[in-house]
């Protein structure tokens, strides 16, 4: 039977078709068997530069541009581990990576074999646990041999350049461990990482050697739990956002927290009295970041970090004891003692909170201190030398209301370039009455306040690391208070009578001049920044309301007392 014309042109095409077809499949079948056995061929068993790389599998498929890698294991050697825990390798850091599948999706085959350069539009790793050992710094850098591989390069011969679109990172499990101190430093159970704009580009006169362009690069990380070394505590966040080209790094939904319900029963498990935090946050940003001076001078330079609705809480059980052992710096102190150089032109917080709670070894209540609607302004933040030898200042501009009620003004000024570490401060807080600071004052002072009226606080001063001294003048009227028995748990009414009887009820009193009064205090160096500013607000509230200057109980603070019995031992 003879066919129509028309029939003919259908016959033709779908042999053509077939035919077509027939030859996609059998050029698909011998370019993925080439691909797979170039791989399998560079992936040997054997070790390659202190790492032996596994592979039981490769799919190829040209027509979707995919390759998937089944079961590749990248495991660093034994004694390679070792070196970098002793610090006898030139390398500080070692990678094990498990990935049962690792893809590389949308390859463009007809672009890498006409013009040798490689587009990928993504890079997966699914289930693949990872894991990054810290070693010893090496204390010598030896010369690199010539035509030996840079740690900053990555050798691929054939090719002339690597455009990744994007790696994406699915269910994985991350571990950062430090060898040297055998701890786990980061876990995370579940990443999930996308990372953007990766190219790999030819170094100019070292043929097959490329380096990796991430001046493009952005990288998102989502809803994130990371437990911290010791298991104390951990962190989580719900977005981490990091975009090279815009110089920003963004973090939303941040907390910090204790692994215990129960603050006090991670406190049991402390040597020493210490801060415990729980901390979370809205919103981080960091912007203006240079990134190639953190890649080239290891300088880290930012215009500004905003921090937006912090809300920190910081308790100390004091029922136990001191470490006298330890010398924290002021912060002036410490910026200048950073280990790496920091320039930062602006600090911004807004809307946060800070809630400090101590709880005393003679009372159930706990000393309070809060700091509502808290607004924090630093400028000049830096341990630049070349920037604190210009002579400026890092400035700190506080407000907030205290005990969440009154408007609370205080302004720091820490100079830089002085060698002693003196700072500067002055301080308005506004009126109130004065039963409201109960909380703060009877724990820490054991005096109550019953009734009276403050119209205001004027305070300043200076402090260096071991002594603070200034002026405050507490203008209020019709002060009546209570004051406890040693133990705090019980009010003892005679010392009370006593105390009102000999308190100055007003500031200024009846045909009398307003009073100014004399702040000092002689700092504890075991403690910190916020117990100097504190104690002497202290000195300067009870050298207001008793002619005596004491405290009304007339004890001194037992730490200083300790410390003072200490260095008179030290002198015999």
């Amino acid at each position: 039977m003879s066919l129509s014309k028309k029939q003919k042109v259908w016959v033709y095409t779908a042999v053509a078709v077939v035919a077509v077809l027939v030859v996609v499949i059998i050029i698909n079948l011998v370019i993925s068997y080439v691909i797979e056995t170039k791989i399998k061929s560079s992936l040997t068993t054997k070790e390659r530069n202190n790492y032996t790389i596994e592979l039981r599998k490769v799919n190829a498929n040209i027509l979707t541009g995919n390759i998937n890698l089944k079961d590749l294991s990248i495991t660093p050697d034994s004694a390679f581990i070792q070196q970098l825990k002793n610090g006898e390798s030139d390398q500080s850091t070692a990678v094990y990576a498990m990935i049962p599948t690792f893809r590389l999706a949308g390859i463009g085959i007809y672009k890498a074999l006409t013009s040798k350069n490689i587009d990928i539009r993504k890079i997966l790793f699914k289930k693949a646990t990872l894991k990054i050992y810290l070693g010893k710094k090496p204390d010598k850098h030896p010369e690199k041999a010539e035509n030996k591989m840079n740690p900053d390069s990555i050798f691929i011969k054939g090719l002339e350049g690597i455009e990744i679109g994007s790696i994406e990172l699915t269910k994985c499990k991350l571990e950062v461990i430090d060898l040297v101190d055998d701890i786990q430093i980061v876990q995370s159970e579940d990443l999930e990482l996308e990372i953007e704009g990766i190219q790999l580009t030819e170094l100019e006169g070292q043929n097959n050697y490329f380096t990796i362009d991430v001046d493009h690069v952005i990288i998102e990380l989502l809803n994130e739990r990371i437990n911290l070394p010791d298991g104390n505590y951990y962190m989580t966040f719900n977005r981490l956002y990091l975009n090279l080209s815009d110089s920003l790094v963004e973090i939303d939904g941040f907390t910090f927290k204790p692994t215990y319900e129960d603050k006090y029963e991670l406190a049991r498990k402390l040597k020493y009295t210490s801060e415990i935090f729980d901390v979370t946050l809205k919103k981080l940003s960091v912007l203006g970041i240079d990134f190639q001076k953190i890649k080239n001078e290891g300088l880290f330079y930012t215009d500004s970090i905003l921090v937006q609705g912090l809300d920190l809480n910081i308790l100390m059980d004091k029922r136990l004891p001191f470490n006298t052992d330890k010398r924290p710096k002021l912060p002036n102190e410490s910026l200048k003692r950073l280990n790496i150089p920091v320039y930062i032109k602006g600090i911004s917080i807004t809307g946060s909170r800070l809630n400090y709670q101590e709880r005393m070894p003679n009372t159930t209540e706990l000393m309070t201190a809060i700091l509502g609607d808290l607004d924090v302004q630093v400028s000049f933040a830096t341990s630049v030398e070349d920037s604190i030898a210009t002579g400026k200042s890092m400035v700190v501009k506080l407000k907030s209301n205290f005990m969440d009620l009154t408007p609370l003004r205080a302004d720091f000024d820490f100079p830089l370039i002085s060698r002693v570490d003196t700072f500067y401060y002055t301080g308005h807080l506004s009126r109130a009455q004065m039963n409201e600071f109960n909380q703060a004052a009877y724990p820490a002072m054991g005096i109550k306040f019953i009734q009276g009226q403050l119209d205001n606080i004027n305070f300043s001063g200076s402090a260096s690391p071991r002594f603070s001294k200034g002026e405050m003048t507490m203008l209020y009227h019709d002060l009546e208070a209570e004051v406890s028995k040693k133990d705090l748990l019980n009010t003892n009414k005679f010392l009370s009578w006593v105390a009102n009887a000999v308190l100055y009820t007003s500031n200024p009193g009846k045909n009398t001049d307003i009073r100014v009064v004399q702040m000092e205090f002689e700092r504890v160096p075991y403690k910190g920044f916020g117990n100097v500013v504190w104690k002497t607000l202290q000195s300067g509230i009870v050298n207001t309301v008793l002619p005596t200057g004491k405290t009304i109980n007339e004890e001194e603070d037992q730490e200083s007392k300790k410390e003072k019995r200490k260095k008179r031992k030290e002198r015999k």
